[in-house]
């Protein structure tokens, strides 16, 4: 996959390259058009006095993208020792794994969707939320036939290193194509989405010495139909500051065992409502 990324750019350029790519409605692509050149960026991934770990503790992708305000569900988890999952968590991590399936999927195309159903079988869910991931796997599977086709490789869920940029030993992308990351998401915060495709574009430049200036979240809504919004992030100065003061602010946090204490908009589905406010979502498992 590294040589082919490499040897389109050579001959086409970064622009022209991302444009073969069918994993995405064309739009997206004639939108990142629209930004023309990239812009000078001071905070690259390869700027380790800018970027290096400033605190032993290095986070994960999902401590600085928690859901809670305050990061006090990661402050249960890691100094606390306490586990929780909400049942939007499962769903969304249900839907993630259907729309990955065709890519991750190595045989006959013609033998994906029967896999897929005896895959399905196995998820202890109701019919409806059965037929919604069935959906999702169709939708998916339109995008994966075309990117065969044209012969681009989209690898799931890579394990980048990340240490260099202080955050821990990997992360892994819900999706590369060529190297541009991609998030997945059931969630409306695409602030935090924002944040995983910055954590993901400077460890990719802290690893391979190549800018990424862009990424893209493909978020998934069920609102009486399955609909699949792509919004292409550009990954700026601003986005790239912000996350490192996330990444130290949560570091120091668990370092030093600093209770960030009760979010003022905790989010309903937090599965840690019960040891903050005392009332436990429901389909929660702490």
């Amino acid at each position: 996959m590294c040589f082919l990324f490499f040897y389109v750019v050579k001959c086409f350029g970064y622009l022209n390259f991302i444009l073969v790519i069918r994993m995405f409605p064309r739009s997206v692509w004639d939108f990142v058009r629209s930004f023309g050149e990239r812009g000078f960026y001071e905070v690259r991934g390869w700027r380790f006095d800018f970027v290096g770990p400033r605190f032993r503790f290095r986070p994960s992708v999902s401590d600085i993208t928690s859901i809670c305000p305050s990061s006090r569900d990661v402050y249960l988890r890691k100094v606390r020792g306490l586990r929780g999952e909400s049942s939007s968590m499962v769903f969304g991590r249900l839907v993630h794994e259907a729309f990955l399936y065709p890519f991750s999927f190595r045989g006959s195309l013609s033998d994906l969707p029967s896999r897929f159903r005896g895959y399905l079988r196995s998820f202890r869910v109701d019919d409806g939320t059965r037929r919604l991931l069935w959906g999702v796997f169709e939708r998916a599977l339109e995008l994966y036939a075309t990117s065969r086709v044209d012969g681009i490789s989209v690898s799931v869920e890579p394990l980048i290193p990340a240490s260099a940029i202080g955050l821990s030993d990997y992360v892994r992308p819900d999706a590369l194509v060529g190297f541009i990351p991609v998030e997945i998401t059931t969630s409306g915060e695409l602030e935090k989405k924002e944040l995983a495709i910055t954590a993901y574009a400077l460890s990719i430049e802290a690893w391979i010495g190549h800018p990424i200036d862009y990424g893209v979240i493909s978020h998934i809504s069920f609102n009486g139909d399955i609909r699949i919004n792509w919004k292409v992030v550009n990954v700026d100065d601003s986005l790239r500051r912000k996350f490192l003061d996330v990444r130290d602010r949560v570091a120091r946090m668990i370092e030093y065992s600093e209770d960030p204490g009760i979010a003022a908009n905790c989010p309903s589905s937090c599965p840690f409502r019960g040891i903050c406010y005392g009332v436990t979502p429901s389909g929660s498992r702490i």
